[in-house]
């Protein structure tokens, strides 16, 4: 449902926080979470430009977040990734899918569909952390 980049995302912002959002050098990061380092680079670059992370160079230099986790959702962080369509289109990917026309899983997807959007618009960051265990490298076991 989510690309690469929105995946990349969310396990970042949780691994800086994990380290009480000090900043972190990406290559640490890319390393602990098993994400590519230029990949995750990208991704941090998108959101250092939607002011979801900070970044400073210099030897204590890399990112940290730029957010109140109590006050910010996981719908803000994936939106440089995503489409506004996300919630909107259809589970098996056809340009037709709605009320009068459905899909074959429509009846079912449709409840599924909102409880997803409503973790990712009305859940904070703060209350998804603090299911995060350890210190945040852990987060890395979430490899594909």
């Amino acid at each position: 449902m989510l690309s690469k980049s929105s995946e990349y995302a969310i396990r970042l912002v949780f691994y800086i926080l994990s380290k009480k959002n000090v900043f972190i050098r990406l290559k640490d990061a890319a390393d602990s979470l098993h994400i590519p380092y230029y990949q995750l680079a990208k991704v941090a670059n998108s959101l250092m430009k939607g002011n979801i992370l900070l970044s400073r160079t210099g030897p204590r230099g890399g990112v940290k977040t730029n957010f109140d986790p109590e006050l910010t959702t996981l719908s803000q962080i994936v939106l440089p990734f995503e489409s506004e369509k996300l919630f909107n289109r259809c589970i098996l990917g056809l340009s037709v899918c709605n009320p009068e026309n459905p899909c074959p899983i429509h009846e079912y997807w449709k409840h599924t569909k909102q409880d997803i959007i409503t973790l990712f618009t009305s859940t904070s960051i703060q209350e998804l952390f603090s299911n995060v265990q350890g210190d945040g490298n852990d987060l890395g076991r979430f490899t594909l």
